[in-house]
């Protein structure tokens, strides 16, 4: 059976497995009472797990300076407060597994299709995907990546990925909200101008405190931009079977000012990293679920 989007954040969705066979030929009746006792469903082993990324899951600015801080990642970090995946998969599983994030500075959707090998090397039980920001966030807006194009190369991705690990779960997080991290910003002059000394993510971010016709345009289309790309995770993530999507919540995340670094204005901070690690887990747990 197909694994389709998530369930609500309280619920666990439970994947149905379907045995064809013969039919048992049925015991003669007894007036003996059976007692008949259920064994417990454990939860599949979560032994390797794989977190396919961008700067957002190494952690980048999340500790104090602009280097990468994979303990405060929302994935595969130490940090208590983030209380990452591989944290929660220990508590809940009394799993330890092998956390690989095969993620860039800068990665779009473009490394993950190239990364397919990598991500089968490490045998994993469970690859998670977080990208997308990057292909909206450009130098400029002829750099952005078309919808179209995103949808194959992530459909690709995904494809590849299930190919070379059949009996591995694979977790399709939506795209974070990037126009909300210009909503924060666009009226502190001190993010305004760091934004402006910076080549990244000029695409939504130049001209950040403008409201004339053309800057207002930009960022709307930015933004039906990254929708779109949501749209054709879930629609890779539908075709086939052991992938699991979000359904948009990580994209839901609404952030407030300290979910953003104070470092650079633009990554997440310890609780922003915390706030994607709740978003994440719910589909996560379904996708694990026995």
């Amino acid at each position: 059976m197909r694994r389709h989007r998530a369930l609500a954040a309280t619920a666990l969705a439970a994947s149905a497995l379907v045995a064809g066979g013969c039919a048992a030929t049925a015991p003669e009746p007894t007036t003996t009472p059976v007692a008949v006792t259920e064994t417990p469903r454990s939860a599949p082993a979560v032994g390797a797990m794989a977190v396919v990324g961008d700067s957002i899951t190494l952690g980048v600015s999340a500790c104090g300076s602009q280097e990468a801080c994979p303990q405060a990642s929302w994935a595969v970090g130490s940090e208590p407060e983030v209380d990452s995946i591989v944290q929660r998969i220990n508590d809940e599983l009394g799993a330890n597994p092998r956390a690989t994030p095969i993620a860039r500075l800068g990665a779009g959707v473009d490394y993950g299709v190239d990364s397919v090998d990598l991500i089968a090397s490490t045998g994993a039980d469970l690859v998670l995907i977080l990208l997308g920001a990057n292909d909206a966030c450009k130098p400029t807006v002829d750099e952005v990546t078309p919808p179209a194009e995103f949808a194959a190369q992530y459909s690709a991705m995904l494809t590849g990925i299930a190919e070379a690990l059949p009996d591995t779960r694979i977790v399709a997080l939506s795209v974070p909200d990037v126009l909300r991290l210009w909503e924060l910003g666009r009226t502190d002059p001190e993010t305004v101008a760091m934004w402006g000394a910076s080549p990244s993510c000029r695409s939504l971010l130049a001209e950040a405190d403008s409201d004339a016709t053309a800057d207002v345009e930009r960022r709307a289309a930015i933004e039906e931009t990254v929708d779109a790309y949501d749209a054709a995770i879930i629609a890779a993530c539908d075709a086939v079977e052991q992938c699991t999507s979000d359904d948009g919540a990580v994209h839901a995340v609404r952030f407030e000012v300290e979910h953003v670094s104070a470092i650079d204005s633009f990554h997440p901070s310890i609780a922003g990293q915390a706030a994607l690690a709740d978003a994440a887990w719910p589909v996560v747990a379904s996708a694990i679920s026995p």
